[in-house]
């Protein structure tokens, strides 16, 4: 067959799974059907609502008088949007139009360890930005009457109410209730961060996605703009000459869609099965793959009347390029089922009460061949098209290895609790206590720690080592995504972290200074200086305090003290330096007064005391300076 998407068989990757009858049991945990309840009771939203929400979005998608459509007379208020069909409205800069996240509306949409904001399709953003005003005025209201607001949307209306969501998710206060999403063919729109930010935050079952077994649209932004990409909205589009018209070429611009599908879908699988394909690698050397990613619980409609309920993000993408494919025979219909599914979600939901609903749950488990499994497993898969066909046996590895992802991050997770946690603590707290010797000699654990001339001192530095042992294997979990996405949210790791953050990094400050590193690589808090493990638990708790990056610097205090030393030495009375040793003595206070600083440093023999008192006044700023000296012991 021409132009056959690329499908390659990870090598060094091995079935944690065989098939035999001892094991039909945990088979039977992979699909769950539903016993008694409806889609509606799992996801939160009613039959009614969905329909309502289908219907409307449909409406709306057309609507060219109105940038959004409004339905009362529901137990929520629906919102749903207009769409386009525009070139330039789908990926204005080639080759994917991705730009970075509005950190200002959305400021949770980044990666925490090192601030990397999310990338999203810039043409979707532009396009809920100019509605962002008007649509507000009308939900505050519809919060105001203690209604809870459904955004929903169809082809491209769907991403405007993705971040429509996003953006009353991140206004929402504690006690109100959460928007929720549905959307129906919606192509992708965020990167990897992207949905990693989502999940972390705990939002991602607020965002449901009906798919179509073929339908192209969901699948659209996996590849570059090209012709091929105008002309299947063209397909669409009621102002083209091309509308709704199968051509010759419909066979190819599915095909080309698939292909691109192929190399992400594969690229991905690799780097999750922690495998090496020389010509994938080759290949992206030369070819920049998608930045878009899914998210959410994905609904996939089989078209046989069963949806198919999916979480796991990795698997969503495996699924959506292995149950499109189609075998020789099955070339020209697979290519029309593509545009023409995508037209079909209203009718295809019309029966939504009387379908049957199966959680594909416990992926690690799925069998690698379909022989001697049990019928629902059989019949769930087959339903995708996964079960049967030359390329069943890659499918099936694929989704196995994103469950067994799944599986990792929840044994890492649980190593770092019942492990890494304890041992934390007891390491902790050996420093508590040398912090408290030090005290009572007169002489700060800082400036103890630096002088290192005691066996107490030397204990410490073994305590410091092994900590950050513990903390860098975690930091890499996190860089690698082998850790939950809440993980970074956990409450009692925040306050862990900030312990140690708090106890441990003036010892690695003194440490810096004693070997005078800052001669070879400068000021200790620097990028590429400062351990990132300490920047990441930062960002931790500035991200929960919803406080400003660099506002929880407590535990470089000793690094700003080290620095000023020297600069005020060499630099004399530059105003510059008079204003940040002014603002080091008023967040000293403010530290010392939230207890995030301890008054050890303020001892008489302190580095800081030493340094400061003989400072000319204007270097002082009130009422801080009095305060620092009533306080200095």
């Amino acid at each position: 067959m021409a132009n056959k998407p690329l499908t390659l068989l990870p090598t060094g990757y091995k079935s944690s799974c065989s098939v035999t009858a001892s094991n039909h049991t945990q088979r039977e945990k992979i699909c769950i059907e539903n016993m008694g309840e409806t889609l509606g009771d799992r996801i939160g939203l009613s039959d009614e609502v969905i329909n309502a929400a289908a219907s409307l979005a449909m409406k709306a998608h057309d609507c060219t008088g109105k940038p959004f459509l409004r339905k009362k007379g529901l137990p929520v208020t629906v919102f749903a949007f207009a769409g386009s069909w525009l070139p330039d409205d789908w990926c204005a800069q080639p080759p994917f139009g991705e730009t970075k996240m509005d950190t200002s509306n959305f400021p949770s949409l980044k990666s925490l360890g090192d601030h990397g904001v999310a990338l999203v399709n810039g043409s979707f953003l532009r396009r809920f930005n100019a509605i962002q005003s008007s649509l507000a005025k009308k939900v505050e209201k519809v919060i105001g009457e203690k209604k809870q607001v459904v955004f929903t949307g169809y082809s491209s209306g769907a991403p405007v109410a993705i971040l429509a969501t996003l953006y009353l998710l991140e206004k929402s206060e504690p006690n109100q209730s959460p928007p929720h999403c549905v959307t129906f063919g919606s192509p992708l729109v965020g990167d990897r961060i992207f949905g990693h930010a989502v999940r972390r935050e705990k939002w991602s079952d607020h965002f449901i996605h009906f798919v179509m077994r073929y339908d192209v649209i969901p699948r659209i932004m996996l590849g570059p703009s090209s012709t091929e990409h105008k002309q299947i909205l063209d397909f669409f589009n009621p102002g083209s000459e091309s509308f709704r018209k199968h051509i010759d070429s419909s066979l190819g611009l599915y095909s080309s869609v698939m292909r691109n599908a192929s190399m992400v879908a594969n690229y991905d699988a690799c780097n999750f099965m922690g495998c090496r394909i020389p010509a994938l690698e080759t290949l992206r050397n030369f070819i920049e793959l998608s930045p878009y990613r899914p998210f959410g619980t994905y609904i996939f409609c089989s078209g046989s009347g069963k949806l198919v309920v999916v979480r796991n993000p990795n698997a969503v993408l495996q699924i959506l390029f292995y149950c499109a494919q189609w075998s020789q025979e099955e070339d020209a219909e697979a290519a029309k089922k593509g545009l023409n599914e995508h037209l079909d979600y209203q009718k295809e939901l019309q029966s939504l009460g009387k379908q049957n609903v199966v959680y594909l749950d416990h992926l690690e488990e799925l069998p690698v061949s379909s022989d001697g499994s049990p019928a629902t497993v059989n019949t769930t898969l087959n339903d995708l098209g996964l079960c049967f066909g030359l390329q069943s046996t890659q499918a099936m590895l694929c989704l196995q290895a994103t469950g067994e992802l799944e599986k990792l991050k929840s044994r890492n997770q649980d190593k770092i609790i019942n492990d890494y946690k304890q041992k934390i603590e007891s390491e902790l707290r050996k420093l508590s206590k040398y912090k408290e010797k030090a005290e009572t000699c007169g002489l700060g654990y800082y400036d103890s720690f630096k002088l290192q001339e005691k066996e107490d001192d030397f204990q410490a530095n073994v305590s410091r080592l092994v900590l950050a042992g513990y903390w860098d294997e975690m930091m890499e979990m996190l860089k690698a995504y082998e850790l939950p996405d809440e993980f970074e949210k956990s409450h009692d790791f925040i306050r862990l972290g900030t312990d140690y953050r708090r106890t441990v990094e003036p010892l690695d400050i003194a440490n810096f200074y004693r070997h005078a590193k800052d001669e070879e690589t400068g000021f200790y808090v620097k990028k590429g200086t400062r351990p990132k493990r300490y920047r990441y638990i930062q960002n931790w708790l500035e991200h929960a305090e919803k406080k400003p990056s660099g506002s929880r610097s407590e535990s470089c205090f000793w690094a700003e003290v080290e620095d000023l030393r020297i600069k005020t030495r060499s630099n004399g009375s530059s105003p510059e330096i008079k204003q940040k040793v002014q603002q080091l003595g008023q967040n000293l206070i403010k530290w010392i007064d939230d207890e995030s600083l301890g008054k050890d440093v303020l001892l008489e023999n302190s580095t800081f005391v030493k340094w400061w008192k003989p400072l000319p006044p204007e270097y002082k700023s009130e009422p801080e300076s009095s305060r620092i000296m009533k306080l200095i012991h």
